[in-house]
């Protein structure tokens, strides 16, 4: 149990970082229509940030909308569209934060709150048995020829 909580603690980070760095240029594979999909849910409504382009049905988000579209058109990268839009309103533009920084507390906590309560639970649980669950077999063998030995002497000496 502790190795699941120990792997998924480095897996998780790992698999973070990786997804940071992910965009390509615009190449023969990826139509401009899937990366403009991509971008309309990566990128947040400026009117609200109560939803991502692609979800928001506000002049603001029209506006985005053609924008991505237009810059596109241009054969711009799906990496400088966003620096465009970070540049402009912030990073409170990205749906997702980029992982640096304080941002970075963003995936590194999940996990390792995860790692930290899975062993807090092993710790109790282990702690949590009873003396007789935690003495040795041989012990408890001991204790019961004792109390076999006490009985049978008293049956002797009442002659049952």
């Amino acid at each position: 149990m502790i190795r699941i909580f120990l792997l998924l603690s480095l897996i998780l980070p790992v698999m973070a970082f990786c997804q940071e760095g992910q965009s390509a240029p615009l190449v023969e594979g990826i139509g401009k229509d899937a990366l403009q999909r991509e971008l309309e849910y990566e990128i947040m409504a400026p009117c609200c940030y109560g939803s991502t382009v692609g979800d928001h049905d506000s002049e603001a988000a029209r506006q985005v909308k053609a924008r991505i579209a237009r810059l596109l058109a241009e054969g711009r990268t799906k990496e400088e569209i966003i620096d465009l839009f970070v540049n402009q309103y912030g990073e409170r533009i990205l749906a997702r934060p980029r992982a640096r920084g304080f941002n970075l507390l963003a995936y590194i906590m999940p996990p390792a709150i995860l790692l930290a309560g899975g062993l807090l639970l092993v710790y109790f649980i282990s702690r949590s048995k009873t003396p007789a669950q935690r003495s040795a077999p041989a012990e408890r063998k001991s204790y019961d020829n004792e109390f076999i030995d006490k009985i049978e002497k008293e049956m002797q000496d009442l002659d049952i």
